[in-house]
């Protein structure tokens, strides 16, 4: 992968602002990738997550990371509290799912601290950030 600044400019560029759930989003779409060893044409993903921001932030980073869209279809979301993806290959079925006290801690963040933490989820391992079931 290009270098995490480049890729968090041009992410942050797609969404409009780097902010820390469009992070979460990028970083659940490159495990995904990584871990069904996809792309964006052999991929499938049902987000679950609020529809609303900051949460639904989560999709476009998902998006531009994992390259499943809207546009070809295959990403669907569903409406849920909790912050989750489960991602399809041919037969192959994960689920990613955010860890509930970096949801909570993110709330806690001051708006002027947001692109600080989102630097520094972007710098976290996968599994500080996330909890994955096959």
């Amino acid at each position: 992968m290009e270098n995490a600044d480049s890729f968090l400019k041009k992410a942050a560029s797609f969404h409009g602002h780097l902010g820390p759930h469009l992070v979460l989003g990028l970083k659940m779409g490159l495990l995904a990738k990584h871990l069904l060893k996809g792309d964006p044409f052999s991929m499938r993903a049902e987000i679950h997550t609020q529809k609303t921001p900051p949460q639904s932030c989560i999709l476009d980073g998902i998006q531009f990371s994992s390259g499943c869209t809207l546009g070809k279809g295959n990403i669907k979301v569903k409406e849920d509290s909790e912050i989750y993806g489960i991602f399809f290959k041919d037969s192959k079925k994960i689920m990613i799912r955010a860890n509930p006290h970096i949801i909570t801690d993110i709330k806690k963040i001051p708006r002027e601290n947001l692109e600080e933490c989102a630097y520094n989820l972007f710098t976290m391992k996968d599994d500080e950030l996330f909890d994955v079931v096959s």
